[in-house]
């Protein structure tokens, strides 16, 4: 693939149209009415409270990280032969962005708590529910790791798998990312500001230019080397 300059920027711009219209607080009214609106539901909706401690637990996250992959895997087991080793370079590709991408996030100047440590009077599931053990807190937020790794799931699946894929793919993913809004373990915009633009900056530049082409071809040969050794080279 050749650099698709107008793709590449327009990601870009997305990506700091995003993250400085947060650093200016444009979007903070929206935070905190998305979080009083879940922290209120936790102590009047019956059974909410419970359902948010389960999805809020570290054994899910594994569990929906395993879902991820395999369904990367059973598109890669429709394909046959050089495609096959391909979609798993792919896999590979995506797990070390991911790793980069919280690297960076890490690194980010900013020190952001969550908003269940920023208003004394919010409701905690961890106390609601003391017999699950579920995050609802953090001290560092922006931005999600969580988000971070739905969103990177998210731009390989629009920019990879065939388009059929995306009616199951976006919804789940929007879904699944928001245990930890719904929580008050981060606010909306660690998602929408923090990890979506990292997502985008990550798409420009493996998408819109040849470097992810460059990575593939480089890795496909010891994939199929592999594939072939394990007899899952179709």
């Amino acid at each position: 693939m050749r650099w698709d300059i107008k793709g590449w920027a327009g990601l870009q711009l997305l990506a700091g149209a995003l993250f400085f219209s947060w650093w200016q607080g444009y979007w903070q009214p929206l935070d905190e009415g998305v979080f009083w609106w879940f922290n209120q539901r936790l102590v009047t909706v019956p059974g909410f409270a419970e359902l948010v401690a389960f999805v809020n637990q570290r054994w899910i996250d594994g569990a929906v990280a395993l879902l991820m992959a395999l369904f990367v895997f059973r598109h890669a087991w429709l394909a046959s032969g050089r495609e096959r080793a391909r979609i798993c370079c792919l896999l590979i590709i995506m797990a070390g962005c991911f790793s980069l991408q919280a690297a960076v996030g890490k690194a980010l100047p900013v020190e952001r708590p969550s908003p269940t440590l920023v208003f004394e009077q919010a409701e905690r599931v961890s106390q609601l529910v003391p017999d699950i053990k579920a995050k609802d807190a953090s001290g560092s937020s922006f931005p999600s790791d969580h988000g971070i790794g739905f969103a990177t799931f998210l731009v390989f699946a629009i920019y990879r798998f065939p388009r059929r894929y995306l009616f199951a793919v976006v919804p789940l993913v929007l879904a699944l990312a928001m245990p930890r809004v719904m929580s008050g373990a981060h606010w909306f915009t660690d998602f929408l500001c923090g990890s979506i633009p990292l997502a985008l900056i990550t798409a420009a530049w493996l998408f819109h230019t040849p470097l992810a082409r460059w990575l593939t071809e480089a890795l496909v040969a010891p994939a199929e080397k592999l594939l072939r050794r394990w007899r899952l080279q179709g």
